[in-house]
């Protein structure tokens, strides 16, 4: 079996380093693209790590670890100052990585990504409530997350989605109120979510007017809670309306779980996480009769598990999932993809769980940052809200609007499917190349552009891409057997670009960031428009220069085709 990427380079750079006498973990050996290609194609920095750890310079260091490197896929290896060590690889070795990608990418990437053990994850993300249109605000969630779903998937671990509905909790009570006061059932089920969001705004209205009516919320509540029949069937109605309402959604961003297990699934859960903390003396009474765990340090607060009145919180029945996902399907690692504002309930959260033991699993929240608009802040208990439905509308109309500027020649037919293609891909991809720890910046005239770093930028050079081989009667996989002649710096350039994209699928699962894949696709949609742009493919000056070129614009076709699918853009096939 042949060896992949750049794995092979640090393979042998590591036993180098063991013949010169020095140790390093693998994982910390870094191999980089070089900036400048008089630099080599790659290079390494291991000489300075392991100079400050014997106390020697790292030229000297370098210089002893250059030494021992013998392998005939690099056609030069050089040291510069401070102590980088500098490598040129034949182009033979480009040529058999190729090969390989072509022949079976999925097989490529998977013995890339070998792992030692199976490894299994469980995701949360998205987490709409119901009874509510789903806004803007539950677009980072689902977008981000289905992301490093597919990124985690793509690295090869076995990962369960489970989407942490919001089916429970006080405010049910109070549209339970709104609908008995004021609701009129065959109204309601004409168009269920914009009926009981109107009387869920109009409750908060009335309660700022009579303070009463939050005491019959709450009354309305406890009866659910308590198995009132009545209420239990229009809980149900309620759910099933918005379930349907979501999924409508979800199909448009092309997003799926493979559970959607709501907070009310927990309900016959949580009795034996508090009994067996109390048992274990982990769960304490606090003030009024509630229930809390007490912290590590004195001046942190306490985690609060039920409330005086005996009633459970959102975080008991977040311990209920915990548990819930450690006895169905130990995994190694548990995400929630939750805003950056619940960072302290996720660290009272964890902290929790730890002091009852419910997994050995890591958990991690992975956090985002607020989308940012020139509009007010969004709040569901004003009715002021920025609907999902609105913004994929206006995105896909504006794609249209784009679409017809320039002119494309496309059917209507083509032209919508493709707007639809572009309009969603772009909010993704919006969200997705920003850092999710940053506030996320919407901005139509930033998004749906064919320059820059855009959706559309990256659609339309996929699209040059397949049209050059379509051109030539070709599929990707046909160019598996070319030799790669990579004379010009543009060439090797963009070769060296390819061969980063394992590396990048393991950077951006460590780290829990898509945006490393999709910076990754510009800068690659970058490199093939220089090359594009400057030489001829169909019309090269050799035919062996020409199958090089269409064998390079097979490799762009299938590394952005997968790292779209990581992002969940879909590839247009003409534009």
């Amino acid at each position: 079996m042949k060896e992949r990427n750049l794995d092979v380079i640090k393979g042998i750079l590591h036993e180098a380093v063991r013949k010169a006498g020095f140790e390093v973990d693998k994982d910390h050996l870094h191999v980089e693209k070089t900036r400048d290609a008089q630099f080599g194609d790659f290079s390494t920095n291991v000489a300075m790590l392991l100079s400050g750890r014997a106390g020697r310079r790292p030229l000297h260091v370098a210089e002893e670890i250059a030494g021992q490197i013998d392998s005939k896929i690099f056609a030069k290896v050089e040291m510069a100052n401070p102590g980088f060590i500098n490598l040129w690889l034949e182009q033979k070795f480009y040529t058999e990585q190729a090969e390989l990608w072509l022949d079976d990418f999925d097989k490529y990437l998977k013995e890339s990504f070998a792992l030692s053990e199976k490894r299994k994850a469980v995701i949360d993300y998205s987490h709409p409530n119901i009874a509510k249109p789903m806004g803007v605000h539950h677009l980072l969630s689902t977008v981000i997350g289905d992301s490093v779903k597919k990124i985690y998937q793509r690295y090869g671990w076995e990962v369960i989605s489970d989407n942490f509905i919001g089916d429970m909790g006080t405010q049910f009570g109070k549209l339970m109120a709104a609908i008995k006061k004021w609701g009129n059932m065959d109204d309601i089920e004409k168009d269920p979510i914009p009926a009981l969001q109107k009387l869920y705004v109009q409750f908060h209205i009335e309660a700022d007017k009579d303070v009463e009516l939050d005491d019959e919320g709450r009354a309305e509540y406890k009866k659910f809670e308590e198995g009132d029949k009545e209420s239990r069937k229009l809980w149900k109605k309620i759910v099933q309306w918005s379930l349907l309402d979501m999924q409508q959604i979800y199909d448009r961003l092309g997003v799926s779980f493979d559970h959607m297990n709501g907070e009310s699934f927990y309900e016959d859960k949580m009795k034996s996480i508090l009994d067996d903390g109390r048992k274990k003396g982990v769960i304490v009474n606090g003030d009024g009769g509630s229930w809390i765990i007490m912290p590590d340090e004195p001046e942190d607060v306490p985690v609060l598990v039920r409330k005086s009145d005996g009633a459970t919180l959102y975080a008991t029945r977040d311990l209920a999932r915990i548990k819930y996902w450690e006895d169905e399907w130990s995994p190694n690692l548990m995400l929630n993809v939750v805003d950056v504002a619940q960072s302290f309930y996720f660290n009272q959260l964890f902290f929790a769980q730890r002091k009852l033991g419910l997994t050995a699993a890591r958990n991690v929240h992975i956090a985002f940052g607020r989308m940012q608009f020139a509009d007010s802040k969004m709040s569901t208990r004003t009715g002021n809200i920025l609907l999902l439905t609105d913004l994929l509308d206006e995105s896909e109309k504006r794609a249209l609007e784009l679409i017809n500027e320039k002119g494309v020649d496309l059917s209507e037919e083509e032209r919508r499917e493709l707007a639809r293609i572009m309009g969603i891909g772009s909010i993704k991809y919006n969200i997705l190349h920003q850092a999710r720890t940053t506030n996320i910046t919407f901005d139509w005239n930033r998004m749906l552009t064919f320059e820059g770093n855009s959706a559309p930028y990256l659609m339309y050079t996929i699209a040059r891409a397949k049209s050059v081989l379509r051109k030539a009667d070709l599929k990707p996989k046909d160019c598996r057997k070319y030799d790669l002649k990579l004379d010009l710096e543009i060439e090797k350039k963009l070769m060296i670009q390819l061969m980063m994209y394992p590396d990048t699928i393991r950077r951006a699962a460590e780290e829990f960031k898509p945006n490393h894949v999709a910076n990754y696709l510009y800068e690659l949609a970058q490199d093939f428009n220089s090359f594009y742009n400057g030489n001829s493919i169909l019309q090269a000056e050799s035919k062996e220069l020409k199958k090089s070129r269409l064998m390079l614009t097979a490799l762009v076709i299938q590394i952005m085709s997968d790292g779209f699918k990581l992002l969940g853009l879909e590839v247009p096939e003409k534009m």
